[in-house]
């Protein structure tokens, strides 16, 4: 096999994305609305709605995804300048061997989510073989079965992704906004947005979930816009997150308002759109998992070095797999308050090192070169998820919202720790 193929194969994790494999905005875009659309998406949606109504869940839900679009813009043309990977660049701030935790980190939590999807997606196969055919199929059955499909979808990388989002994402799009319009039609808005919540979850919760559900998107938008053939192409593939999320959150929020449900198969029942659900939502659900596992094979393949992606791929599906026999869904909303604590400052540390520190200058050829550690790095992120979880109990907060709390903190601490290291670098050569 030639080096080109080999690096194909293996989707440039550790290379630079060559310019003659890279696509427009709108197919990286469409990638990233397919991993809004599948099962926890509609059931956060329907979930946070139900808390705190309509009204308010709608301005999170917008306000929320904004945001966190800003900070994606920043780090998609991190990707497309660099061409590299989140691994491969999270080398360059926290250390050639400090760099394995975080992305260790990443791939757990990437693992998680896709034992809670295919978890989820196991519950609606069998609620619909259930309702469809009265036959019931065990439900660790149908979440084998649903993992299999993934599995085998996921070890052939981003292209059979992108195909396989060109096909499903229309019909997603499609689909949503038929719910909404069924939803609708013999209910106003007006009367849906005076519904109030049922105050299980505040607003400032209700904005941590959704952006536990969302954070890790920025994080690894480079593993998308690495693939853009240009900044503005990266740019547009960012409107995935920020039109795209909206909207499917609100197709779980108010459906789930009018029929009192929150399991989005028995909404589906309800609004007598089982068959069209149940086959948008496999293959919504088959699209979000495989680029969980995928992004899970390029984290993986950082830290397991000398394994083959298809390997790393199998081995972690088999866990995942086993993790959601096992019934890991009952902890979603305490796993999405855990990650709106640890994944910000990851981010926030890459983009100070990119912009501020290395001026956007990241060499291959000065990889062997990085330090193995890199203390201001490790430093600030420990601090900030610790002043994070502080602010999250209600003992010490900055801006109440455990997220901005825990990125302005790494964000801040990286930058001064640098330059405190700087200057001691630069007094010892004095002396």
């Amino acid at each position: 096999m030639s080096k080109d193929t080999q690096q194909s194969a293996d989707d440039y994790s550790k290379t630079k994305v060559p310019q003659n494999k890279t696509v427009h905005g709108i197919h990286i875009a469409s990638i990233i609305v397919g991993i809004g659309v599948t099962l926890p998406t509609f059931f956060l949606g329907a979930e946070v709605t139900q808390s705190i109504g309509l009204s308010n869940a709608f301005w999170v839900f917008i306000g929320v995804n904004l945001v966190l679009g800003i900070l994606c813009s920043i780090t998609a043309v991190i990707g497309n300048r660099t061409r590299l990977s989140t691994y491969m660049l999270l080398h360059f701030s926290f250390g050639r061997k400090g760099t394995l935790f975080i992305n260790f980190l990443i791939g757990i939590t990437l693992l998680g989510w896709y034992a809670v999807t295919v978890e989820i997606f196991g519950e609606a196969l069998t609620d619909a073989f259930k309702h469809l055919l009265n036959i019931d199929f065990p439900l660790y059955a149908s979440i084998i079965s649903g993992s299999i499909l993934m599995t085998l979808t996921s070890i052939y990388g981003f292209k059979v992704i992108d195909r396989f989002s060109a096909i499903a994402v229309p019909l997603m799009v499609v689909f949503l906004v038929y719910v909404l319009y069924i939803a609708t039609s013999e209910n106003s808005i007006g009367s849906l947005l005076s519904m109030e919540g049922n105050n299980e979850m505040t607003i400032i919760q209700s904005i941590s979930a959704i952006v536990g559900m969302t954070i890790l998107t920025p994080v690894l938008m480079p593993d998308y816009s690495r693939f853009a053939r240009t900044d503005k192409d990266s740019l547009i593939s960012v409107l995935g997150l920020v039109i795209g999320f909206p909207l499917i959150l609100l197709a779980g929020a108010i459906p789930s308002l009018i029929t009192g449900e929150i399991d989005i198969m028995k909404i589906m029942i309800s609004l007598s759109l089982t068959i069209p659900a149940f086959i948008i939502l496999v293959f919504s659900t088959w699209t979000t998992n495989t680029s969980n596992l995928y992004s899970t094979q390029l984290t993986l393949a950082t830290v397991f070095k000398k394994q083959k992606h298809t390997t790393l791929g199998l081995v972690a599906s088999a866990i995942g797999t086993l993790v959601a026999v096992i019934g890991i869904a009952t902890h979603f909303i305490d796993l999405l308050s855990v990650l709106s604590i640890l994944i910000p400052p990851i981010s926030a540390i890459f983009i100070a090192d990119f912009f501020f520190i290395n001026k956007q200058k990241y060499d291959l050829k000065d990889f062997d070169k990085l330090p193995a550690y890199d203390i201001p790095a490790i430093s600030s992120w420990v601090i900030s998820c610790f002043i994070a979880y502080l602010g999250y109990y209600g003992y010490l907060t900055i801006t109440s919202i455990s997220f901005f709390d825990s990125f302005i903190v790494a964000f801040i601490l990286y930058l001064v720790f640098k330059k405190l290291l700087k200057k001691k670098h630069s007094f010892e050569l004095e002396f």
